[in-house]
């Protein structure tokens, strides 16, 4: 079993976990990366150096490469490859090549934070309101049925960039007008939780979830964070689960505020924060691995892990040779 691990990044701890869980089947784990310098790509069993993921030939690269290293499964760690990859999986699987990723409809609601406010709303999902129209927004002002501060930010952005928070309307029109598809929420920001989610790839069944409220944030991802236990939180996640059509490896962004909870993204691959889910024994790894094996998970019962324990990430220093090659 040798699993393909894409855009591996600054994702060291990941490639780390899915090298400690094959070691019983004897597999390998290759990664790839458009950067020769990218961190991630120097802890796999094997890596190799590929073009840009919006260049023509990027997917006949990824492809050569399953068959050179005789691939089972690939995982993607970033968005925008998520995508990608969904609208040719075809090409995979004729390749007997598995992509551990939701479908193509899935990711479209994911990576519109608007299609996935409404996409939640009308199931009747608790989810941060949010809004695309600024003439709107003023009007709901004016009638008091929101306020100051607001969150403005871009429709398909990530890790964080981009992000405004406004408090006043001269700031709200000013951070809307400085891109093209922004969008406007309201500050629910008591608590910040991230909820790490795995779904079965073969029957739907959620099979796992680890929530973890969010103590301190760097670059977009979790740098601290502690393990709770949420009925109410684990509740709404059960409710999104039903309703949707995810399938493998979800991250989720959930907000308390005046004691309710409320989902706000929906990111269809592993969050910065899983480290700390793996730490505590929910091995999604594993879980991949069975599915890809065609073996279904056990389906979600219960909390696996124990409350209360802390996250702390840290830096570490890895020394690589320069060759002429790349």
């Amino acid at each position: 079993m040798n699993i393909l691990v894409t855009s591996a990044g600054r994702r060291v701890k990941i490639v780390e976990c899915f090298k400690e869980s094959l070691k019983e089947l004897g597999g390998k784990i290759i990664a790839t990366d458009c950067d020769a310098n990218a961190p991630a790509i120097y802890f796999a069993d094997d890596y190799e150096v590929v073009p840009r993921i919006d260049e023509p030939n990027y997917i006949n690269k990824i492809l050569e490469l399953c068959k050179k290293y005789n691939i089972d499964g690939v995982v993607s760690l970033i968005d925008p490859e998520l995508d990608i990859l969904a609208r040719r999986k075809e090409e995979f699987e004729r390749h007997n090549v598995q992509l551990v990723l939701s479908p193509v409809e899935s990711l479209d609601i994911s990576f519109d934070k608007y299609k996935t406010y409404k996409f939640l709303d009308d199931k009747g999902i608790s989810s941060v309101p949010t809004y695309n129209n600024l003439i709107e927004v003023r009007d709901l002002i004016k009638d008091n049925s929101i306020s100051f501060p607001l969150v403005v930010k871009p429709a398909k952005g990530s890790a964080s960039i981009g992000v405004y928070i406004v408090s006043n309307e001269n700031e709200l029109t000013d951070a809307f007008n400085k891109h093209n598809d922004q969008i406007i929420q309201p500050y629910y920001k008591d608590r910040e939780f991230g909820i790490d989610v795995y779904i079965d790839m073969i029957n739907g069944e959620l099979v796992d979830m680890f929530i973890k409220e969010k103590i301190s944030m760097r670059a977009g991802e979790t740098d601290k964070s502690i393990s709770v236990h949420n009925q109410k939180i684990e509740k709404l996640v059960i409710e999104m689960i039903e309703n949707t059509n995810f399938s493998g490896v979800i991250d989720i962004d959930c907000f308390e505020y005046d004691g309710n909870y409320y989902m706000s993204e929906i990111n269809p691959r592993f969050g910065g924060g899983y480290p700390h889910a793996y730490e505590q024994g929910c091995d999604f790894m594993t879980y991949i691995l069975n599915n890809l094996q065609g073996k279904i998970n056990p389906t979600y019962s219960s909390y696996t892990y124990k409350p209360n324990y802390i996250m702390l990430k840290y830096d570490n220093v890895k020394l690589i040779h320069q060759n002429n090659d790349l």
